[in-house]
């Protein structure tokens, strides 16, 4: 039984309908929720959803949506930093060239 969805009992991934083995492995993620997926078919759903594409049960503790959550914030304060530098390069520009 191993060998299929643990929720479905078949093994076809939802996302791509190819067969997938239900364990964790090098090609295959079981979700929190039983559902299982390629891996790459997976990683590339988290892009868009933190959700299982079946039962859409949120997958937070997840260690590949953790580390996209930390990546993406990590992102914000880069971006936050910048935006920054930039209205302060500007506010000395203007005082320099005295533009209002």
């Amino acid at each position: 039984m191993d060998s299929l969805c643990s929720r479905h009992l078949k093994q076809t991934c939802s996302i791509c309908w190819e067969n997938v083995r239900s364990a964790n492995s090098a090609n295959t993620k079981r979700l929190a929720c039983g559902h299982s997926f390629h891996l790459n078919c997976i990683l590339e759903w988290f892009v868009k959803s933190n959700e299982c594409p079946v039962c859409r049960q949120e997958q937070i503790k997840d260690p590949m949506i953790l580390y996209k959550d930390k990546i993406q914030e990590e992102l914000r304060d880069l971006y936050r930093d910048a935006m920054r530098t930039y209205e302060t390069e500007i506010l000395m520009l203007r005082r320099r060239f005295r533009l209002r």
